[in-house]
């Protein structure tokens, strides 16, 4: 019975996953969609069909890759899963859970990475987005692969002793706290050092400004970074990262040719999001989510080892089938989630104004980031409620233009 459900439930998300990226797409790249109003001083329609095809573009291959990623999902829960705890028995309890892992890990990394290769070198490339070197990309990989080895050598031996336990979702659930603020603690000294290159601010005046705004905002961030995002594209960012003393404001090389008012707006949007603590309301949620998950995944768990569905008896295969049901079902709550997000969003856009008093700074920063970024202007409401952790960007505007 649960077999039939999991498959039923994984095909329903994938099928409705393409049909909201068709939706979108036909709805943004119709002939008679048009720039909306409070966009047409910085879109053309050069720039509006350049949009709408590098949205084609991205999703004909979103679409390609959901689907080869159904085909081989299937294929693991019907043959896959069982045939490779077979494959491992002769082995140690804890070394068949490594071979396990790391054969699914290598499994879904080489059925994701044409798709990646694609994106990159030739949809990005297109559309002069991608400075990465085919070197960098590599370097990049083996840097990732490396710590996914290294926290799982870490974490696995702790998830086959939390399931030896009858009820372990509580268990689990504190840990997983536990993680994210571990995780967040070291990921701007650590972790992202290993990627990208962060050098202080070194324009004077510049740095004087945004101090006085940190200052004016009441926000402690003694620390503000540029970060060498050229490296490998040409979109902007910035954001506001760390806790206690790892603490930072970082700015992407790539913005750092914006007006200085522009500029100011955009890093008033992210200490709008510090000081509101937007971080750590995201925390508390995502861990109260987890918890919520992880019980239902106890409760999945149990109900396989009871009935010996899909003929398998490790723990950690069990764990697997378990992850993979709750993580499906899941997905149907993205909207909620992202409904909070695009709240703390329209926070961070009017504390921006409230510190600056100038939202036209911030109204125009939008407007670059849709005409450098190709932003779809136009994106289908059902789509947007589904996926959109921003407001879209004519939305956003609309607000900031309601607070002048």
């Amino acid at each position: 019975m649960i077999e039939t459900i999991l498959l039923s439930v994984l095909i329903v998300r994938t099928t409705w996953r393409i049909f909201l990226e068709v939706l979108n797409l036909l709805h943004s790249t119709s002939p008679q969609v048009e720039i909306p109003e409070v966009l047409k001083d910085k879109l053309t329609p050069e720039l509006l069909e350049k949009s709408k095809q590098y949205l084609k573009d991205r999703t004909k291959l979103r679409i390609l890759s959901e689907t080869t990623q159904l085909v081989v999902t299937i294929y693991l829960v019907l043959q896959g899963f069982p045939r490779l705890e077979r494959l491992f028995l002769a082995y140690s309890p804890l070394l068949q859970a490594f071979l396990f892992f790391g054969a699914l890990g290598t499994i879904f990394y080489l059925v994701n990475l044409p798709f990646r290769l694609y994106s990159i070198f030739v949809i990005e490339n297109k559309y002069g987005f991608n400075t990465a070197t085919k070197r960098t990309f590599l370097r990049d990989q083996t840097i990732a692969v490396s710590l996914i080895l290294v926290f799982s050598a870490l974490l696995i031996p702790v998830l086959l002793w939390l399931l030896k336990h009858q009820v372990w979702w509580w268990q689990a659930s504190i840990l997983t706290f536990g993680f994210i603020l571990f995780f967040w603690f070291i990921q701007p000294t650590l972790i992202a050092p290993l990627f990208y290159k962060f050098t202080e601010l070194e324009d004077e005046g510049l740095k004087k400004r945004i101090k006085e705004l940190i200052e004016r905002s009441s926000a402690k961030i003694p620390k503000i970074y540029v970060m060498n995002a050229s490296k490998r594209t040409k979109k902007q960012n910035a954001y506001v990262t760390g806790i206690g003393r790892s603490r930072r404001l970082v700015l992407y090389d790539t913005i750092m040719n914006y007006p200085s008012d522009e500029l100011l707006a955009v890093v008033a949007h992210e200490l709008g999001h510090h000081v509101k603590k937007h971080i750590q309301k995201n925390v508390i949620l995502f861990s109260i989510y987890a918890t919520i998950l992880l019980y239902l995944m106890n409760f999945v768990y149990q109900h396989i080892l009871k009935t010996n569905a899909f003929d398998v008896q490790r723990p950690h295969t069990i764990f697997v089938y378990s992850f993979l049901f709750v993580s499906t079902i899941s997905y149907f709550l993205e909207p909620l989630v992202n409904y909070l997000s695009r709240k703390m969003e329209y926070e961070a856009d009017l504390f921006s104004v409230e510190l600056l008093k100038n939202p036209a700074a911030m109204i125009s920063a939008l407007k670059r980031l849709v005409k450098e970024n190709l932003s779809n202007a136009n994106p289908h409401p059902l789509y947007k409620v589904w996926y959109y952790s921003h407001p879209a960007p004519e939305e956003r505007i609309r607000a900031l233009s309601q607070v002048q």
